[in-house]
């Protein structure tokens, strides 16, 4: 019986130890099929899918969570990599699951920054930062530099796409203070972010020089991903520089090399950049093809901001070619997905400002009902020799219940307080929206007059004076009026986009157009500048500047004035603009109805956060407009 009993339990042992090695053996193979599908993922991402979800399967019939974790997580990257970001979501959100067994704050914070980058390509910008900074919050508590700097990088990608270009270049120097010496690859990869943002706030010399930094690298690495960022963002600097055709060649290499290693959502990229250089170079059916590329691949997988850029650059070409009501069409289809992504987003701000309110609502409510349900008993308990007790604890109540309400009332104008402020932001980007859409049209309009109408015009004139020796009186006087009307066109396009405005500063810019203006109306316009120098942002200038130009024009047309004075002030930080003339004024009270222009004043006041003051009578007429967001000292 003894020893019926030792067989047993060396039998028993014998078991526990093979099952054991079976399990290792078996969690070897989990871990094989994991990296023989990270190998191919770039090459063979179908595949490696396959892998990866054989490997979950297998790894949950072993309850083994680290190999589960793993392959969900590596399943989303794939996913993410060949743009099925609604996919790479999923998995993430499986790998979340896993981890709740494991409880790791190390694949915590991989979650969170791939899911942030997964939400940044699909335009969700407001989920895209929130996991972007729960994954840089655990590394700084891990003191991890190296993911650090990559955090900082992707987080900067966001804030290019709400066109905060000095967040973007702070996150990326902040990037940089992170990445090791030795790591040049990185360091230059870093640049070619850099360069991007540079050029997006048109200093040139500085994303020249972020350019070259990281090209110099690039040709002492055989880095693939290095060297395809510095021919995709060479190709934008030259694009941002109009220089079409270095635009197209660096953009075909990079789309070449995109599509060589499965950047898919570079691929779609770069067909926008492409179509956008050959439509400016006037290659229309290649462009086209590229835009239309693009457009393809955006609505297979509900990216809404390539869509949008796709039916913009179509509407712009075949307004192009002439073709207005496929134009007009493309345009509506661009507001149209617009709307619904500003919608969208301003619905979800809503909806959680809402869902805290019921939280905080609830909580209130929930501690209402603990707080009476506890003087009851108190009140039951004391009722029969502690009346006195009893009365101030309802005086209590009642001033509680007073308080409360109080809080309640306060909190709901808080929320509509909110609610006011984002509707009025909206109405700035709105607005915004449709002065940087007429700025580019006067742009246009403007290059297209002095290179098409007055270059035909020069060369009319050309044939003309080749018959001067004719003496013809007739040819003469043609000759004359072509000069005339070429000095006219020349006149319009600089007053649609001012050279001085583009090129110097808005002083510059109001002293040329009001002496060129003195020069061909008859009121004497005259010009002061007084205090320092103006220092804003080239869309304030713009906009100050249009708003010079309405006012000047307004006076020549209607006033019937003698002399209209302009001054600029910007004394201890304080701007103000002054139109003045000596015509015969206007009904104040009417300025509303008489049109368009002074609606565009208006408009434009607003967007400056300035303030309008008009006086007008049979003496003559005065606007002053002070800007309450100050300008920086020079």
């Amino acid at each position: 019986m003894k020893n019926q009993l030792l067989y047993m339990l060396f039998f028993l042992l014998f078991s526990i130890s093979v099952l054991g090695q079976t399990k290792e053996i078996d969690t070897l193979g989990v871990l094989k099929l994991i990296t023989e599908s990270e190998v191919i993922e770039y090459s063979e991402p179908k595949l490696a899918l396959r892998g990866y979800d054989k490997a979950y399967r297998l790894s949950k019939v072993l309850d083994f969570q680290n190999g589960a974790f793993k392959a969900s997580l590596y399943a989303g990257l794939v996913h993410s990599n060949i743009a099925q970001y609604d996919s790479a979501l999923f998995y993430y959100k499986q790998a979340e699951e896993v981890n709740k067994t494991i409880k790791s704050s190390l694949n915590e914070m991989k979650i969170a920054l791939n899911r942030a980058n997964s939400y940044m390509f699909k335009g969700e910008l407001k989920s895209s930062i929130e996991n972007h900074l729960h994954g840089i919050q655990i590394l700084e508590k891990l003191k991890d530099s190296t993911r650090l700097a990559d955090a900082y990088v992707n987080l900067s990608a966001v804030y290019l796409e709400l066109d905060d270009f000095d967040k973007q270049i702070e996150l990326l120097h902040t990037s940089l203070n992170y990445t090791p010496a030795e790591n040049i690859n990185k360091i230059a990869l870093t640049h070619t972010d850099l360069a991007l943002a540079y050029l997006m706030k048109e200093e040139y010399e500085k994303a020249f020089s972020s350019m070259t930094k990281a090209d110099s690298i690039s040709k002492t690495t055989d880095d693939k991903m290095l060297t395809f960022f510095v021919n995709r963002n060479w190709g934008e600097f030259y694009l941002h520089r109009d220089i079409f055709d270095k635009a197209v060649t660096y953009h075909k290499i990079a789309l070449k090399q995109a599509k060589e290693n499965n950047y898919n959502y570079y691929e779609m990229d770069l067909s926008i950049g492409l179509g956008d250089a050959l439509l400016n170079q006037g290659s229309y059916v290649e462009a086209e093809q590229y835009i239309n590329t693009a457009l393809k691949l955006g609505r297979k997988e509900n990216l809404d901001e390539l869509t949008k850029k796709s039916l913009n650059m179509l509407a712009i070409l075949y307004e192009r070619k002439n073709d207005y009501k496929k134009a007009f069409g493309f345009m509506q289809e661009h507001n149209r997905l617009k709307d619904s992504m500003i919608s969208k987003e301003r619905v979800e701000v809503i909806t959680e400002i809402d869902k805290k309110y019921q939280s905080e609502k609830k909580d209130k409510e929930i501690a209402e009902q603990q707080l009476a349900l506890a003087d009851s008993r108190l009140a039951i308990q004391e009722s029969n020799s502690k009346t006195r007790t009893m009365n101030i604890l309802i005086v209590s109540l009642l001033l509680g219940s007073i308080l409360l309400w109080f809080s309640f009332r306060q909190r709901q104008k808080r929320m509509q307080q909110q609610l006011v402020a984002i509707e009025k932001e909206q109405e700035v980007k709105t607005l915004e929206s449709l002065m940087e859409g007429e700025e580019k049209e006067r742009f246009r309009i403007a290059k297209e007059l002095h290179d098409g109408v007055n270059g035909d015009l020069a060369a009319i004139k050309f044939k003309l004076a080749s018959l001067l020796e004719t003496n013809n009186q007739v040819i003469n006087e043609a000759v004359a009026m072509i000069d005339n009307s070429s000095e006219q066109v020349r006149a319009i396009s600089h007053n649609l986009v001012p050279p001085s405005l583009r090129d110097f500063n808005v002083l510059e810019a109001v002293a040329t157009y009001c002496e060129n203006m003195n020069a061909i109306h008859d009121p004497e316009i005259n010009f002061q500048h007084l205090g320092e120098d103006i220092v804003l942002e080239k869309k304030q200038e713009a906009n100050l500047f249009r708003i010079v130009q309405e006012l000047v024009t307004n006076s020549i047309k209607h006033a019937e004035a003698k002399e209209i004075h302009v001054q600029l002030s910007n004394v201890e930080e304080n701007l103000q603009l002054t139109v003045e003339d000596d015509g015969k004024g206007f009904d104040v009270d009417n300025v509303a109805s008489d049109g368009i222009g002074m609606q565009n004043v208006k408009s434009r006041v607003d967007y400056l956060g300035g303030l309008m003051d008009i006086k007008s009578d049979a003496k003559g007429t005065s606007f002053t407009i002070t800007i309450t967001d100050k300008p920086a000292k020079a």
